[in-house]
């Protein structure tokens, strides 16, 4: 064979396995991830050069794997022109959307800042990292106060910074209504900055470019072969999801699109969100993933109402399968913002959406029709509200998939199938079990029971699962093994769960107040549908008013037979008995959620074991999603069939067509207007969504130096106003594409009708709970492992009962929350506050104590007896689910430490194991003889015990 043979074959070889393409892959994501996760440009040009080479051979040998495995590259096409510009013109927004922008690297500076009026800078952040502020040097009228540079308004000085830092830099200004304007110079740039602002905020100054500083050429080509890099990876990952699941992908990205200003920053702010979303979920998410980036599980909390179990805490989220991956985000980001929980959260409406899309595809919708029922009903109002409960959002997420995994069991013909499918639906299980919203696991069976009874009814069956004959025997063995799995893992979390919450204040059950508050009825079904101003939010669905008329239209089809030879299929589900069932679920979920006036709800309160316990039934309305999507799918695809019917002869709007838009316009817009007349409006609408949308408008505007101050009544008006207006042109939207000739299916009406829907809803519900727009956080790891022995010498700061450890370790939750034989004794105690702040640590952080006894009545007395023993522990270890300390005890008496009791917690001293006794029913606390003694305290609950090493010894 000669040297020109030789050479084909190779080439011949090298085509045929791809080897270009994965060369070029592999090269375009290995850069960008030395540049952002391994400090490349941090590094001198032969550590650069190694830790790019090590980079791209991972990254290589993996993408080759995964093309012989799956053959991923043959499969893509790649020769689409219209499929590459669309991808890459899509990559480039999205680098821009998501404000790209270099990682540190070594540069100079030349900074000088002016005032005009009163300026505070507080903070100066080089690559993210905070830089002392004593870095700066400030003449005539600038003064350094504790961590502030003050500027007064008189002088004429400057505030100056040279020298060589990271880049990028940023300076950070405190902002408010009392506060003027600031120049900031970086070399050759200079930017002026209004202060002024309706509330108090902070403004985080980037200049670009000149916050990169002074740009070398060889840097400059670092970072465009970077920027190009990213680029191309965009791209290629976009062409190559749109080229094979392009409805798939869109399910997934446009609710990312729908909230973006809640996952990228604008100017250096985001929309940030409010109510629980922060004091409730997000400290609890910062101090688990701090804890299991170090490869620990915490089991405790000790910064909570005085000690509180972590682990078995439903909004602690902590056995949730996705924590590993944002765990792994955690420390290679070293910290986790408030803007990283939101796009967590914001990605549970995107798997909300992808589950429906999937689910409705299994039951054999057109991909177009499911498509457009999943984005609507994934950015309902329903979905939007529950963003400031992140756990709520992400078991809402797993409902669809759950009817995915029962509908593929029971269409299943073979065992393999069973075996995947019943691992689909116990995985969803499991997730849905540790997602740490109980409300929502409760309600799968409501949910669940009827769409299991669609599978009994032969009539219902053929015509939603398109299934005469179905194999029970296989359907009933993957369903059962699937539940027993999941309860199985998951019963041990369950079990402590239910333990604790058993044991906190107004939650155990049998409190008919506790479970009919926040009341949702019949008019609040209909104001949700039409009128959402007036609904409480607790429960609102509303989900456009071109959704509501469609399937209002699909009802109201006589279904019989017109001139045309229709689809077999559309007429069978425009039989009553299909659209009895499908109006039958959403009935049964809705009127349970009437609560006492509803006489299911009663029934339901004295027979079902824990339904007592739940309160808010309004929420129940999550269930209702599901269907209405698959009611909506049914809808589109019956409209679409009149719309293009091509043998009508000029009578395509039939008297039942226009008496059906006729009345749907008349009954809402006549109940809109009697509702607006008699001024009818929810309180949250009143207290929350109006003030938090003027403010809103207000910090964005003020960014973008604009003054936008709206009346609130006015603000209020104009929202009324629009969903009558939507209403009116739903109705008129449809009675155009009804008369619109047509002989052929057009995808068109349905991306119209997709963009007006998605306007009807974004402009409101979504921002329910916004914080205003607020200044991106910089990631900090939390280091709460090593601030606990810290904790037990650092005064705490009392927050209604919640008790922190400092300023910067708290798990905050409500008191309804905490233990109750806790709160008997903090709020019985009104006479005794001083004493109490002393017991807790609130005057100096002393948390241990001795004393003769432990059975007084009064914090006082109780004081007065340790303060005759001055006994000084040492302590060995602590981790807030252990205590190793030496005691020295003066005479035969107790120890005390003031962190709750719980029967997992065990006690040891001297080695020998020993009961715990109680200080006011709460305090752990265990009897010592006189001398020395090592006392070690280990929380080891049954099945978790084997996490900590202190149960162990």
């Amino acid at each position: 064979m000669d040297g020109s043979t030789i050479i084909t074959s190779m080439k011949n070889r090298i085509l045929r396995n791809h080897l270009p393409y994965i060369i070029v892959f592999s090269f375009v994501t290995a850069y960008p991830a030395a540049c952002r996760w391994f400090g490349f440009f941090l590094k001198p040009m032969a550590e650069k050069v190694i830790t790019l080479l090590a980079v791209w051979l991972v990254v290589f040998g993996v993408y080759i794997f995964l093309n012989r495995a799956f053959a991923v590259i043959e499969k893509t096409h790649w020769n689409k022109k219209i499929g590459w510009t669309a991808a890459g013109l899509a990559a480039l927004i999205g680098l821009v959307l998501f404000n790209w922008q270099p990682p540190a690297f070594p540069s100079f500076y030349q900074v000088s800042i002016k005032g005009e009026g009163l300026v505070h800078l507080t903070g100066i952040r080089s690559a993210g990292q905070t830089v002392p502020l004593d870095t700066l040097s400030g003449t005539d009228g600038w003064q350094l106060d504790e961590n502030v540079w003050i500027y007064s308004g008189s002088g004429q000085g400057v505030l100056s910074l040279s020298g060589s830092m990271n880049a990028p830099l940023e300076l950070e200004f405190a902002t408010g209504p009392e506060f003027g304007k600031t120049q900031v110079r970086m070399l050759a740039a200079e930017q002026t900055i209004n202060l002024n602002t309706p509330m108090p905020d902070y403004a985080i100054v980037t200049p670009f470019p000149a916050s990169l500083g002074a740009i070398s050429p060889l840097w400059v080509f670092w970072v465009v072969l970077l920027a190009l890099s990213e680029w191309l990876l965009a791209a290629v990952l976009l062409y190559g999801l749109f080229s094979h699941w392009a409805a798939e992908t869109t399910a997934v990205i446009f609710p990312i699109l729908f909230l973006l200003p809640y996952v990228t920053t604008i100017a250096g702010h985001n929309v940030s969100l409010g109510n629980d979303f922060g004091p409730f979920y997000y400290v609890y998410k910062t101090y688990l993933l701090d804890f299991l980036s170090n490869g620990r599980f915490p089991l405790w909390s000790p910064s909570e109402g005085a000690g509180y179990p972590f682990f078995s805490d439903p909004l602690a989220q902590a056995v949730y399968p996705p924590n590993l991956l944002l765990a792994f985000f955690y420390r290679i980001n070293q910290g986790y913002t408030r803007l990283d929980h939101q796009i967590f959260t914001v990605a549970a409406v995107c798997w909300f959406s992808l589950g429906l899309f999937v689910w409705l595809r299994s039951l054999h919708i057109d991909r177009r029709f499911a498509l457009f029922a999943a984005l609507t009903m994934a950015l309902s109002y329903k979905m939007t509200e529950l963003l400031r409960f992140p756990n709520a959002a992400h078991e809402a997420a797993w409902y669809p998939w759950i009817l995915l995994a029962l509908t593929r069991l029971f269409l299943s013909r073979d065992w393999k199938t069973v075996a995947r499918w019943s691992m689909v639906l116990g995985f969803s299980l499991i997730c849905l079990f540790t997602a740490g919203y109980p409300y929502y696991v409760y309600y799968l069976p409501f949910l669940a029971g009827p769409y299991l009874l669609f599978m009994l009814l032969p009539r219902i069956r053929s015509v939603v699962f398109q299934m005469d004959k179905p194999d029970w025997r296989k359907f009933i063995i993957g369903f059962g093994s699937a539940c027993l799995v999941a309860l199985l893992i998951c019963a041990p979390y369950l079990l402590h769960m239910s333990q604790t919450v058993a044991q906190t204040s107004g939650r155990a059950g049998d409190d008919f107040h506790h479970a009919t508050m926040y009341p949702f009825d019949f008019q609040d079904t209909i104001e949700s549908l039409v009128y959402p101003t007036a609904a409480r939010p607790e429960g609102w669905f509303y989900f456009g008013a071109l959704g509501l008329t469609l399937i209002l239209f699909y009802l109201a089809h006589p279904g019989k037979r017109s001139l045309s030879a229709e689809d077999i299929e559309l007429l069978h589900r425009r039989t009553w008995p299909v659209k009895a069932a499908l109006v039958g679920w959403l009935v049964f979920l809705s009127y349970i959620s009437y609560g006492e006036q509803s006489y299911l709800f009663l029934l339901f309160y004295r027979i079902l074991p824990e339904f007592s316990a739940l309160r808010g039934w309004g929420r129940l309305s999550i269930t209702l999603l599901p269907g209405l999507a698959l009611l909506l799918a049914y809808a589109l695809a019956d409209f679409e069939s009149l719309i293009t019917c091509s043998d009508n002869k000029g009578r395509r709007i039939q008297p039942w067509m226009w008496i059906t838009l006729m009345g749907t316009a008349i009954l809402s817009l006549g109940f809109q207007l009697f509702e607006f007349s008699r001024g009818i409006t929810d309180e949250y609408w009143n207290v929350y969504f109006i003030p938090r949308t003027g403010y809103l408008l207000q910090s964005a505007a003020n960014v973008f130096g604009k003054n936008l101050l709206p009346d609130p009544s006015v603000l209020s008006m104009v929202f009324c106003f629009s969903f009558m207006a939507f209403s009116l042109l739903a109705v008129g939207l449809m009675f155009i594409l009804l008369s619109r000739p047509s002989n052929h299916k057009d995808t068109f009406w349905l991306i119209i009708a997709g963009l007006f829907s998605a306007i009807n809803l974004w402009y409101g519900g979504p921002w329910l709970w916004n914080n205003g727009f607020t200044v991106r956080e910089i990631r900090e790891p939390g280091n709460y492992q090593r601030m606990m022995s810290q904790s037990l010498s650092t005064p705490r700061k009392n927050e209604d009962s919640t008790l922190t450890l400092s300023p910067s370790f708290s798990v905050g939750s409500p008191p309804k929350w905490h233990f109750s034989r806790y709160q008997d004794f903090y709020f019985n105690v009104k006479d005794e506050l001083t004493a109490r702040d002393e017991l807790l640590g609130v005057s100096d952080g002393n948390r241990f104590f001795f004393s003769s006894s432990i059975d007084q009545t009064s914090i006082s007395d109780f004081l007065t007896d340790a303060h005759q023993y001055k006994v000084d522990p040492v302590v060995h270890d602590y981790t807030g689910d252990s205590l190793l300390v030496e005691v020295t005890a003066p005479e035969s008496g107790y120890f005390t430490f003031v962190d709750n009791w719980d029967e997992n917690w065990i006690a040891r001293v001297d080695g020998e194991a020993v009961d715990f006794s109680t200080l006011f029913g709460t305090f752990k606390s265990v009897k010592l003889s006189s001398g020395r003694h090592e006392v070690a305290m280990a929380y080891c609950p049954k099945f978790f015990a084997w996490v900590n090493k202190a149960c162990q010894n």
